[in-house]
């Protein structure tokens, strides 16, 4: 009788732990599409990280080697392109999206391979960090815009 027990509940427990893996790993977060006019400005992350967006769909950047952002892997200070990602590729010239990609200017080339993007969440207000396209905050680093 306690023999059918315990394997019940190694049952039982074998059929729940997937599905809390998957609670675990799932984002509640919801992009929100913006224009492109909403990404320009400075933005600031909770330790020190800056990022400035400009119209000509340039960035410059500091901290991105913060210790959240260590996995992606990109120098501390960065320049280079953005743009909206569409059909999974980075668009420099989209008006408007949920998700902005960085592309490096060359001479940060060497410095690593940079795998970062911001999924836009809180209606707008908020860029998540995140090197994971499936996990808007994957990195957990969030960056609002600086007044």
């Amino acid at each position: 009788m306690f023999m059918n027990a315990a394997r019940t509940g190694r049952r039982a427990a074998a059929a729940l732990i997937p599905l809390l893996l998957v609670a675990a790993c799932g984002s509640s977060e919801e992009t929100a599409k913006i224009s492109a006019e909403r990404v320009v400005g400075n933005w600031k992350g909770p330790d020190g990280e800056k990022i400035s967006f400009s119209a000509d769909r340039q960035f410059t950047a500091t901290g991105l080697d913060s210790e959240k952002l260590a996995t992606a892997d990109c120098p501390a200070t960065a320049g280079g392109g953005w743009g909206f990602f569409v059909d999974d590729a980075m668009d420099k010239t989209a008006p408007s999206g949920s998700w902005i990609g960085l592309g490096l200017a060359r001479q940060y080339w060497d410095k690593g391979d940079c795998h970062l993007q911001f999924a836009v969440v809180d209606g707008g207000r908020t860029l998540c960090a995140t090197n994971d396209p499936d996990v808007p905050c994957g990195l957990d680093v969030r960056f609002t815009r600086e007044k």
